[in-house]
């Protein structure tokens, strides 16, 4: 029946290691699947209006345990696995709801993950049999995650051009954390509030580029009551730290001011889209300007400049000091909140630093992209490095670049690696152009394989935003299309999204 899904529609997968496709298991089945939230514990106070009641005044969360789920298995080739499980983690996925062959790893509605998995104690059934009991050797092996399980919604689509009152092109998206405050006064999901920035209008020196703001999942987007940036000056990237109700919000400036020093701008945040701008100059370069920004905490943000030089600001923004002098122009900078920073640019140009910025070290890129340009990069909570570049290649390492995987971006061919963005360590979005405009394409296996996802994508002139809030649900937004920006989001079954 169509919206149910049946056991016999579910399939478990396999990965053993990075980079590697997940295989199928032929296990008699999983559960047990266990979700712990940590046990509630209501504090109680009596009565005010009682005698001898009590009334609960507060209710505390204890820590929550480690997620888990058991295979049911039959002693075959499954069961050999089981054995091989006991030493190192692994990662697991349920694939439910068949829509075609069951050994597609496509072929399914939606996917249940867990990260990390160590398998617990094994008990056998038995190993020896009275002649004539042919019932089959049967166990079942528990499974802990230190992640998930984590829903994900293979159906996801992209939805229809949204409503936005811009002439130009979307250049960066910066989206609010979910939020959920005590007695629910105040509750808000990943994506619901967040801002848009703008180029200028192409060759002008007189147009201002705009922030655009959002409080409603991106369904409408209103201009932030000033501009922050001089006349004539792109608005290269967008970040945003805080809650609705108390953020910063910070814009670099993408192009070049003739004679002047690079520039951003930021400002202080109390309802969304009220804004007083503050300009700052960075660094002591002319006609320098910065391509983008990396925000890993409060004291943490750097940015890099097409003249090939890397600035960090300890103070949110407010004031910046050099840290890297390069002479190639750095397109992108990624980080994780160890301190693991890595930086890239052009003719195959790779930087890594491991303390916060403060060293710096050239990492040889992949053999295969000498002499090409790299357009972005994105580091993923576990340390794996993803690197594109404007051949269309697209590479991963999670040893610190002493080797480079090449990566493949399946469906269409492509000529650049424009944005990676991700949720966590699995759920990776590309943007890539190709010979019939820009696509979005989206790996569930932590990188071994892109998809295409941009069937049902409305047509557009060319993406250069990506902004990806949950596991299902992604911002894209680029060049004009029809006479406004283009701005457009997935929608997913799950309920609530």
């Amino acid at each position: 029946m169509a919206g149910f899904y049946k056991y016999k529609q579910g399939r478990v997968w396999l990965q053993r290691q990075k980079f590697e496709a997940f295989k199928l298991l032929l296990p008699y089945g999983m559960s047990n699947i266990t979700d712990p939230v940590g046990n509630l514990t209501a504090i109680r106070e009596p009565s005010a209006t009682k005698r001898g009641e009590s009334v609960i005044v507060d209710i505390t969360k204890g820590e929550p345990g480690l997620p888990g789920f058991q295979l049911e298995t039959r002693l075959q080739n499954t069961f050999n696995y089981m054995f091989n499980l006991k030493n190192c983690s692994s990662n697991f996925q349920c694939h439910l709801g068949k829509c075609d062959r069951p050994d597609n790893y496509y072929g399914s509605s939606v996917l249940l993950h867990w990260e990390r998995s160590h398998r617990g104690e094994m008990a056998i059934d038995r190993t020896a049999m009275l002649e004539g009991d042919d019932a089959p050797i049967q166990t079942t092996v528990p499974f802990v995650a230190e992640l998930g399980p984590i829903p994900i919604d293979l159906k996801t689509e992209f939805t229809s051009q949204r409503t936005i009152l811009e002439t130009e092109a979307i250049s960066a998206f910066g989206m609010l954390d979910a939020e959920c405050l005590a007695d629910c006064k105040s509750q808000a999901d990943a994506g619901e509030n967040g801002y848009a920035a703008t180029l200028k209008l192409v060759g002008s020196t007189l147009n201002t580029a705009n922030v655009w703001y959002t409080t409603d999942k991106g369904e409408t987007w209103l201009q932030t009551s000033t501009n922050p940036l001089p006349a004539g000056v792109d608005i290269s990237d967008i970040i945003v730290s805080g809650t609705k109700n108390s953020h910063r919000v910070i814009v670099a400036g993408g192009s070049t001011r003739a004679g002047e020093h690079a520039i951003i701008a930021y400002a202080d945040v109390t309802i969304v889209g009220t804004t007083t701008w503050v300009q700052v100059e960075v660094g002591t370069t002319d006609d320098e300007f910065i391509n983008k920004l990396y925000f890993m905490d409060w004291g943490h943000l750097y940015a890099v400049s097409d003249q090939g030089n890397i600035y960090m600001s300890t103070d949110g923004g407010a004031s910046w000091a050099s840290v890297y002098a390069g002479a190639v122009e750095l397109a992108d900078i990624s980080g994780y909140r160890d301190g693991t920073i890595w930086a890239v640019g052009d003719t195959n140009l790779v930087l890594y630093s491991s303390d916060f910025g403060s060293t710096w070290t050239v990492v040889a890129g992949a053999a295969d992209g000498a002499g090409d340009n790299n357009l972005s990069v994105l580091v993923t909570p576990d340390g794996t490095v993803f690197i594109g570049n404007d051949a269309g290649e697209l590479y991963g390492s999670y040893d610190n670049g002493d080797e480079w995987h090449t990566l493949s971006v399946q469906g269409i061919a492509v000529t650049a690696i424009d944005r990676i963005a991700s949720w966590g360590d699995f759920i990776i979005w590309v943007i890539a152009t190709t010979a019939s405009g820009s696509r979005a394409f989206r790996s569930v296996d932590g990188g071994a394989s892109f998809r295409l996802w941009t069937l049902n994508m409305p047509t557009n002139s060319g993406l250069n935003a990506l902004a990806v809030v949950d596991p299902n649900i992604v911002f894209v937004g680029g060049e004009p299309h029809g006479g406004s920006a283009f701005i457009s989001k997935t929608v997913s079954n799950f309920v609530g999204i």
